[in-house]
C-alpha cells in the first residue's frame, strides 16, 4: 500500500468512513455525472483530490423512500418530489405518472404544506438537503 493510500485510509478512518465505501461512492458519483451529462463532477474531483476522502453521499437520484421517511410524505407525494428534484415540470410529472396536472398540483400543495414552504424554490432547497 502506498503512502498516499495509507493517508487516505487514515483520513477516511478518522472521519468514520471506510475507504472502500468512499471509492464506491466516487465511482457512483462519476457514473451519475456521466449519465446526466454533468461535467462539473469530474472538474470538482480533479480540482480537489482530497475531496475523494470525505465526499458525502451525493450525486445520485433521490429515492422516494427517503422523502417518505424524512418528511412523512405519502408514496405519491414522494414520487412527485423525486421527479421535481430531477427538474421535471408539473405537466411532465403528470404525464410521466399517468395522472392529471390537477392531481400533481394537489400533491405538490401537500408537499409544500408538509415542508412549511410557500415557493417551489424553497421546496427544492428543502428537498435537496436529503
Amino acid at each position: 500500500m502506498s503512502d498516499e493510500d495509507l493517508l487516505r485510509n487514515r483520513i477516511a478512518g478518522t472521519l468514520g468512513h471506510d475507504i472502500a465505501h468512499i471509492r464506491r461512492r466516487i465511482a457512483e458519483i462519476r457514473r451519475w455525472g456521466a449519465l446526466h451529462s454533468v461535467g462539473f463532477v469530474e472538474e470538482i474531483l480533479a480540482a480537489n483530490p482530497r475531496l475523494e476522502d470525505v465526499i458525502p453521499v451525493v450525486g445520485r437520484d433521490p429515492l422516494p423512500e427517503e422523502y417518505e421517511l424524512a418528511f412523512g410524505f405519502t408514496r405519491a407525494e414522494a414520487e412527485v418530489a423525486v421527479l421535481f428534484v430531477l427538474g421535471r415540470s408539473i405537466a411532465e410529472i403528470a404525464k410521466e405518472r399517468g395522472c392529471s396536472v390537477n392531481t400533481v398540483r394537489t400533491q405538490f400543495a401537500h408537499i409544500k404544506d408538509k415542508l412549511g414552504k410557500n415557493t417551489q424554490t424553497d421546496v427544492l432547497r428543502e428537498l435537496m438537503k436529503v
